[in-house]
Protein backbone atom coordinates (compact mmCIF):
# COMPACT_ATOMS: atom_id res chain seq x y z
CA UNK A 1 0.00 0.00 0.00
CA UNK A 2 1.11 3.78 -1.14
CA UNK A 3 1.41 6.50 1.61
CA UNK A 4 -0.85 9.35 0.97
CA UNK A 5 1.63 12.37 1.30
CA UNK A 6 0.35 12.99 4.70
CA UNK A 7 0.21 9.23 5.72
CA UNK A 8 4.21 9.41 4.87
CA UNK A 9 5.08 13.06 6.17
CA UNK A 10 3.38 11.42 9.53
CA UNK A 11 5.49 8.40 9.49
CA UNK A 12 8.78 10.04 8.51
CA UNK A 13 8.25 12.38 11.58
CA UNK A 14 7.25 8.99 14.04
CA UNK A 15 10.80 7.96 12.22
CA UNK A 16 12.75 10.31 12.87
CA UNK A 17 11.31 11.24 16.20
CA UNK A 18 12.61 7.99 17.26
CA UNK A 19 16.33 7.81 16.00
CA UNK A 20 17.17 11.45 16.14
CA UNK A 21 17.45 14.51 18.20
CA UNK A 22 16.51 17.97 16.99
CA UNK A 23 19.08 20.15 15.06
CA UNK A 24 20.12 22.59 18.10
CA UNK A 25 20.52 25.95 17.18
CA UNK A 26 23.90 27.09 15.23
CA UNK A 27 26.96 28.34 17.17
CA UNK A 28 27.86 32.10 16.14
CA UNK A 29 30.43 31.99 13.36
CA UNK A 30 31.60 34.04 10.78
CA UNK A 31 32.88 30.57 8.54
CA UNK A 32 31.95 30.16 5.14
CA UNK A 33 32.74 26.72 3.79
CA UNK A 34 31.52 24.74 0.78
CA UNK A 35 33.47 21.24 2.16
CA UNK A 36 33.40 20.21 5.32
CA UNK A 37 36.73 18.37 6.02
CA UNK A 38 36.50 15.35 8.11
CA UNK A 39 39.44 15.89 11.08
CA UNK A 40 41.27 12.48 11.47
CA UNK A 41 40.30 12.36 14.97
CA UNK A 42 36.83 11.98 14.22
CA UNK A 43 37.07 9.82 11.08
CA UNK A 44 36.50 6.75 12.38
CA UNK A 45 33.08 8.09 14.21
CA UNK A 46 31.87 9.58 11.53
CA UNK A 47 32.19 6.60 9.41
CA UNK A 48 30.72 4.57 11.99
CA UNK A 49 27.91 6.66 12.72
CA UNK A 50 27.14 7.30 9.23
CA UNK A 51 26.70 3.06 8.66
CA UNK A 52 24.25 3.44 11.63
CA UNK A 53 22.43 5.78 10.35
CA UNK A 54 22.52 4.45 6.83
CA UNK A 55 21.03 1.15 7.75
CA UNK A 56 18.23 2.48 9.99
CA UNK A 57 17.00 4.23 6.80
CA UNK A 58 17.35 1.15 4.55
CA UNK A 59 15.56 -0.77 7.24
CA UNK A 60 12.77 1.26 7.37
CA UNK A 61 12.46 1.90 4.10
CA UNK A 62 13.92 5.43 3.70
CA UNK A 63 16.86 5.07 1.70
CA UNK A 64 15.79 5.22 -1.81
CA UNK A 65 13.54 7.97 -1.60
CA UNK A 66 11.98 9.44 -4.96
CA UNK A 67 10.51 12.36 -5.91
CA UNK A 68 7.95 14.68 -3.58
CA UNK A 69 8.23 11.54 -0.73
CA UNK A 70 12.48 12.65 -1.21
CA UNK A 71 12.25 16.36 -0.94
CA UNK A 72 9.41 15.90 1.96
CA UNK A 73 12.37 13.32 3.90
CA UNK A 74 14.75 15.77 3.27
CA UNK A 75 12.90 18.73 4.69
CA UNK A 76 11.69 17.10 7.54
CA UNK A 77 15.29 15.77 8.04
CA UNK A 78 16.52 19.68 8.24
CA UNK A 79 15.21 19.60 11.49
CA UNK A 80 17.03 16.60 12.83
CA UNK A 81 20.73 16.61 14.10
CA UNK A 82 21.36 13.73 11.36
CA UNK A 83 24.80 11.58 10.87
CA UNK A 84 26.83 13.37 7.99
CA UNK A 85 26.24 10.29 4.92
CA UNK A 86 29.30 12.12 3.19
CA UNK A 87 31.76 8.90 3.80
CA UNK A 88 29.06 6.33 2.32
CA UNK A 89 28.03 8.86 -0.92
CA UNK A 90 30.06 7.30 -3.51
CA UNK A 91 28.98 3.87 -2.89
CA UNK A 92 25.27 4.91 -2.26
CA UNK A 93 24.80 7.42 -5.25
CA UNK A 94 27.70 6.49 -7.76
CA UNK A 95 28.61 3.08 -7.45
CA UNK A 96 25.51 1.22 -7.03
CA UNK A 97 23.67 2.55 -9.52
CA UNK A 98 26.04 0.87 -12.08
CA UNK A 99 25.78 -2.20 -10.67
CA UNK A 100 22.29 -2.26 -10.61
CA UNK A 101 22.20 -1.07 -14.34
CA UNK A 102 25.20 -3.04 -15.46
CA UNK A 103 25.80 -5.89 -12.87
CA UNK A 104 25.17 -9.60 -12.80
CA UNK A 105 22.36 -11.15 -11.10
CA UNK A 106 24.91 -12.27 -8.97
CA UNK A 107 26.98 -9.26 -8.35
CA UNK A 108 23.92 -7.01 -7.33
CA UNK A 109 23.26 -10.45 -4.90
CA UNK A 110 26.15 -9.83 -3.69
CA UNK A 111 26.73 -6.10 -3.23
CA UNK A 112 23.62 -3.87 -3.58
CA UNK A 113 22.31 -4.26 -0.21
CA UNK A 114 25.59 -4.05 1.58
CA UNK A 115 26.31 -0.55 -0.26
CA UNK A 116 22.57 0.55 0.09
CA UNK A 117 22.22 -0.64 4.01
CA UNK A 118 26.18 1.34 4.32
CA UNK A 119 27.42 -1.79 5.80
CA UNK A 120 30.11 -1.45 2.84
CA UNK A 121 31.51 1.62 1.62
CA UNK A 122 33.02 2.45 -1.76
CA UNK A 123 35.23 4.59 -3.87
CA UNK A 124 35.68 5.54 -7.47
CA UNK A 125 38.92 4.33 -9.62
CA UNK A 126 38.02 6.10 -12.74
CA UNK A 127 40.74 9.24 -13.44
CA UNK A 128 44.74 8.79 -13.74
CA UNK A 129 47.60 11.33 -13.95
CA UNK A 130 47.21 10.99 -17.99
CA UNK A 131 43.89 10.89 -18.20
CA UNK A 132 41.25 12.91 -16.07
CA UNK A 133 39.12 14.73 -18.39
CA UNK A 134 39.65 12.35 -21.12
CA UNK A 135 38.53 9.54 -19.41
CA UNK A 136 38.99 6.88 -22.02
CA UNK A 137 42.49 7.35 -22.42
CA UNK A 138 43.28 5.32 -19.13
CA UNK A 139 46.23 2.98 -18.64
CA UNK A 140 45.58 1.07 -16.06
CA UNK A 141 45.93 -2.40 -17.37
CA UNK A 142 44.07 -6.11 -16.60
CA UNK A 143 45.39 -9.14 -18.10
CA UNK A 144 43.42 -11.95 -18.03
CA UNK A 145 44.30 -15.22 -15.82
CA UNK A 146 42.34 -17.98 -15.48
CA UNK A 147 38.99 -17.40 -14.25
CA UNK A 148 40.93 -13.62 -12.65
CA UNK A 149 42.45 -10.43 -13.54
CA UNK A 150 45.63 -9.13 -13.00
CA UNK A 151 45.20 -5.22 -12.48
CA UNK A 152 48.32 -2.63 -12.88
CA UNK A 153 48.23 0.89 -12.81
CA UNK A 154 47.59 4.03 -10.92
CA UNK A 155 44.57 5.99 -10.21
CA UNK A 156 43.90 9.40 -8.73
CA UNK A 157 41.73 12.03 -6.85
CA UNK A 158 39.81 9.22 -5.62
CA UNK A 159 37.43 10.53 -2.70
CA UNK A 160 37.40 8.28 0.23
CA UNK A 161 39.70 5.27 -1.13
CA UNK A 162 41.44 5.78 2.39
CA UNK A 163 38.09 4.14 4.21
CA UNK A 164 36.23 2.41 1.51
CA UNK A 165 35.92 -1.65 1.12
CA UNK A 166 35.79 -1.65 -2.69
CA UNK A 167 37.06 0.31 -5.56
CA UNK A 168 34.93 1.01 -8.94
CA UNK A 169 37.84 0.62 -11.45
CA UNK A 170 37.74 0.98 -14.85
CA UNK A 171 40.67 -0.80 -16.87
CA UNK A 172 41.67 -1.45 -20.15
CA UNK A 173 41.38 -5.07 -20.84
CA UNK A 174 42.16 -4.73 -25.20
CA UNK A 175 44.92 -2.36 -25.59
CA UNK A 176 44.57 -3.17 -29.20
CA UNK A 177 40.74 -1.44 -29.69
CA UNK A 178 39.89 1.86 -29.93
CA UNK A 179 40.21 3.28 -26.70
CA UNK A 180 36.34 3.61 -25.90
CA UNK A 181 35.52 -0.22 -26.43
CA UNK A 182 38.90 -1.41 -25.15
CA UNK A 183 37.59 -0.78 -21.85
CA UNK A 184 35.99 -2.58 -18.47
CA UNK A 185 34.98 -1.72 -15.43
CA UNK A 186 35.63 -3.93 -12.34
CA UNK A 187 35.01 -4.13 -8.27
CA UNK A 188 38.37 -4.19 -7.40
CA UNK A 189 39.14 -5.13 -3.20
CA UNK A 190 40.23 -2.09 -1.80
CA UNK A 191 42.06 -4.52 0.80
CA UNK A 192 43.74 -6.88 -1.37
CA UNK A 193 47.31 -7.70 -1.69
CA UNK A 194 48.90 -4.95 -4.13
CA UNK A 195 46.76 -2.36 -3.52
CA UNK A 196 48.66 0.92 -1.87
CA UNK A 197 46.34 4.13 -1.14
CA UNK A 198 48.28 7.31 -0.69
CA UNK A 199 46.76 10.56 0.81
CA UNK A 200 46.46 13.85 -1.25
CA UNK A 201 46.97 16.92 0.93
CA UNK A 202 44.26 20.07 -0.83
CA UNK A 203 45.46 23.73 -0.55
CA UNK A 204 42.20 23.38 1.87
CA UNK A 205 43.92 21.27 4.06
CA UNK A 206 42.14 18.41 4.12
CA UNK A 207 42.76 15.31 2.43
CA UNK A 208 39.69 13.94 1.24
CA UNK A 209 41.28 12.50 -2.23
CA UNK A 210 43.47 10.13 -2.92
CA UNK A 211 46.35 8.36 -5.27
CA UNK A 212 45.82 4.49 -5.47
CA UNK A 213 48.41 2.16 -6.90
CA UNK A 214 47.23 -1.30 -8.19
CA UNK A 215 50.50 -3.80 -8.43
CA UNK A 216 49.37 -6.75 -9.64
CA UNK A 217 45.74 -6.87 -7.84
CA UNK A 218 44.03 -10.37 -8.95
CA UNK A 219 39.95 -8.99 -9.25
CA UNK A 220 37.85 -12.17 -9.97
CA UNK A 221 36.08 -12.09 -13.01
CA UNK A 222 32.86 -12.80 -11.52
CA UNK A 223 33.43 -8.89 -10.22
CA UNK A 224 32.93 -7.13 -13.16
CA UNK A 225 30.47 -4.93 -13.75
CA UNK A 226 28.57 -5.26 -17.32
CA UNK A 227 29.87 -6.82 -20.54
CA UNK A 228 33.82 -7.32 -21.04
CA UNK A 229 35.29 -4.46 -23.21
CA UNK A 230 32.03 -2.45 -22.38
CA UNK A 231 33.00 -0.67 -19.55
CA UNK A 232 32.62 2.93 -21.14
CA UNK A 233 28.76 2.17 -21.24
CA UNK A 234 28.67 1.36 -17.62
CA UNK A 235 31.02 4.02 -16.16
CA UNK A 236 28.83 6.79 -18.21
CA UNK A 237 26.12 5.44 -16.07
CA UNK A 238 28.09 5.72 -13.10
CA UNK A 239 29.60 9.46 -14.16
CA UNK A 240 25.49 10.34 -14.87
CA UNK A 241 24.41 9.47 -11.00
CA UNK A 242 27.29 10.96 -10.03
CA UNK A 243 26.32 14.69 -11.86
CA UNK A 244 23.16 13.85 -10.60
CA UNK A 245 24.60 14.13 -7.21
CA UNK A 246 26.89 16.60 -7.75
CA UNK A 247 24.17 18.99 -9.53
CA UNK A 248 22.57 19.03 -5.93
CA UNK A 249 25.85 20.43 -4.76
CA UNK A 250 23.87 24.00 -4.96
CA UNK A 251 22.56 22.07 -1.57
CA UNK A 252 25.99 22.82 -0.05
CA UNK A 253 26.20 26.55 -0.29
CA UNK A 254 25.03 27.95 2.92
CA UNK A 255 20.94 29.25 2.24
CA UNK A 256 22.24 32.47 3.54
CA UNK A 257 24.80 33.15 0.95
CA UNK A 258 24.11 36.45 -0.78
CA UNK A 259 22.87 38.06 2.75
CA UNK A 260 25.70 37.12 4.30
CA UNK A 261 28.09 38.59 1.28
CA UNK A 262 25.32 41.84 1.69
CA UNK A 263 26.02 42.30 5.66
CA UNK A 264 30.06 42.00 4.62
CA UNK A 265 29.67 44.58 1.64
CA UNK A 266 27.90 46.87 3.84
CA UNK A 267 29.86 46.76 6.61
CA UNK A 268 32.73 47.98 4.47
CA UNK A 269 30.26 50.66 3.21
CA UNK A 270 31.36 48.49 -0.40
CA UNK A 271 27.54 47.92 -1.49
CA UNK A 272 27.67 50.31 -4.35
CA UNK A 273 25.63 49.38 -7.05
CA UNK A 274 28.22 46.98 -9.13
CA UNK A 275 28.04 44.70 -5.55
CA UNK A 276 24.50 45.10 -5.66
CA UNK A 277 24.47 43.42 -9.87
CA UNK A 278 26.44 40.54 -8.44
CA UNK A 279 24.85 40.06 -5.45
CA UNK A 280 21.75 39.82 -7.74
CA UNK A 281 23.00 37.99 -10.70
CA UNK A 282 24.62 35.35 -8.05
CA UNK A 283 20.98 35.19 -6.35
CA UNK A 284 19.45 34.47 -9.98
CA UNK A 285 22.23 31.70 -10.26
CA UNK A 286 21.50 30.02 -7.15
CA UNK A 287 17.57 29.90 -7.69
CA UNK A 288 17.88 28.49 -11.06
CA UNK A 289 20.49 25.40 -10.31
CA UNK A 290 17.84 24.84 -6.92
CA UNK A 291 14.85 24.89 -9.83
CA UNK A 292 16.80 22.86 -12.39
CA UNK A 293 17.94 20.27 -9.77
CA UNK A 294 14.33 19.20 -8.85
CA UNK A 295 14.29 18.35 -12.29
CA UNK A 296 10.72 18.43 -12.79
CA UNK A 297 9.23 17.51 -16.36
CA UNK A 298 13.31 17.29 -17.51
CA UNK A 299 15.42 14.30 -18.94
CA UNK A 300 17.34 12.94 -15.56
CA UNK A 301 20.51 13.16 -17.37
CA UNK A 302 20.36 16.39 -19.18
CA UNK A 303 18.90 17.60 -15.87
CA UNK A 304 22.07 16.30 -13.97
CA UNK A 305 24.42 18.30 -16.82
CA UNK A 306 22.59 21.24 -16.96
CA UNK A 307 22.02 21.78 -12.39
CA UNK A 308 26.08 20.99 -12.51
CA UNK A 309 26.26 23.89 -15.47
CA UNK A 310 24.53 26.23 -13.21
CA UNK A 311 26.12 25.35 -9.87
CA UNK A 312 29.47 25.73 -11.40
CA UNK A 313 27.97 29.38 -12.58
CA UNK A 314 26.88 30.27 -9.37
CA UNK A 315 29.77 29.17 -7.37
CA UNK A 316 31.99 31.03 -10.28
CA UNK A 317 30.13 34.51 -9.22
CA UNK A 318 30.08 33.33 -5.36
CA UNK A 319 33.48 33.74 -6.21
CA UNK A 320 33.79 36.75 -8.28
CA UNK A 321 31.41 38.58 -5.45
CA UNK A 322 33.51 37.58 -2.50
CA UNK A 323 37.08 37.77 -3.75
CA UNK A 324 35.49 41.88 -4.96
CA UNK A 325 33.60 42.54 -1.39
CA UNK A 326 36.06 41.06 1.00
CA UNK A 327 39.67 41.91 -1.07
CA UNK A 328 43.00 41.27 1.38
CA UNK A 329 40.77 40.17 3.76
CA UNK A 330 40.93 36.85 2.17
CA UNK A 331 44.50 36.20 2.71
CA UNK A 332 45.01 37.74 5.97
CA UNK A 333 42.94 37.73 9.31
CA UNK A 334 42.00 41.38 9.96
CA UNK A 335 39.70 40.98 12.47
CA UNK A 336 36.45 42.05 10.32
CA UNK A 337 35.20 38.55 9.43
CA UNK A 338 36.62 38.35 5.40
CA UNK A 339 39.77 35.44 6.39
CA UNK A 340 36.58 32.68 7.76
CA UNK A 341 35.33 33.45 3.75
CA UNK A 342 38.91 31.64 2.69
CA UNK A 343 37.58 27.82 2.81
CA UNK A 344 35.05 29.22 0.37
CA UNK A 345 37.12 30.19 -2.29
CA UNK A 346 39.63 27.36 -1.54
CA UNK A 347 36.86 24.83 -2.10
CA UNK A 348 34.69 26.01 -5.20
CA UNK A 349 37.44 25.19 -7.68
CA UNK A 350 37.46 21.60 -6.32
CA UNK A 351 33.11 20.87 -6.70
CA UNK A 352 33.12 23.20 -9.58
CA UNK A 353 35.79 20.30 -11.93
CA UNK A 354 34.63 17.45 -9.87
CA UNK A 355 31.79 15.23 -11.98
CA UNK A 356 33.30 16.92 -15.02
CA UNK A 357 34.52 20.71 -16.24
CA UNK A 358 32.48 22.90 -17.93
CA UNK A 359 33.10 22.13 -21.17
CA UNK A 360 32.54 18.16 -20.81
CA UNK A 361 28.98 19.01 -19.14
CA UNK A 362 28.29 21.10 -22.87
CA UNK A 363 30.08 18.26 -24.71
CA UNK A 364 27.17 15.80 -22.99
CA UNK A 365 24.61 18.10 -23.92
CA UNK A 366 25.07 19.17 -27.33
CA UNK A 367 26.11 15.26 -28.12
CA UNK A 368 23.63 13.42 -26.20
CA UNK A 369 20.70 15.18 -25.64
CA UNK A 370 20.47 18.17 -28.80
CA UNK A 371 21.91 15.51 -31.51
CA UNK A 372 24.53 17.86 -32.62
CA UNK A 373 27.76 16.50 -34.55
CA UNK A 374 30.10 14.46 -32.51
CA UNK A 375 33.59 15.76 -31.47
CA UNK A 376 36.58 14.12 -33.51
CA UNK A 377 37.73 11.09 -31.62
Amino acid sequence: MTDSPDGFEKRARAFLDAHLPPRPAPAPSDRVALLEEIVPEREAETLRAAKRWQGLLYDAGFAELEGDQAETFAALLAGYDAPDLQPLLVGLHIVAPAIRAHGSADLQRRHLRPLLRGETTACQLFSEPDAGSDLASVRTRAVRDGDSWVVTGQKVWSSGAHHADLGEALVRTDPDAPKHRGLTLFLVDMHAPGVEVRPLRQMTGGASFNEVFLSEVRVPDADRIGPLHGGWKAAITSLSSERAALGGAVDAVPPDLVERLAAQARRRGALTPAARGRLGRLDAALTAAAQVNRGAGLDPAAAASISKLLVNRALALAVETASAVLGPSLAADLGDGGHAWSEFLLGAPALRIAGGTDEIQRTILAERHLGLPRDPR
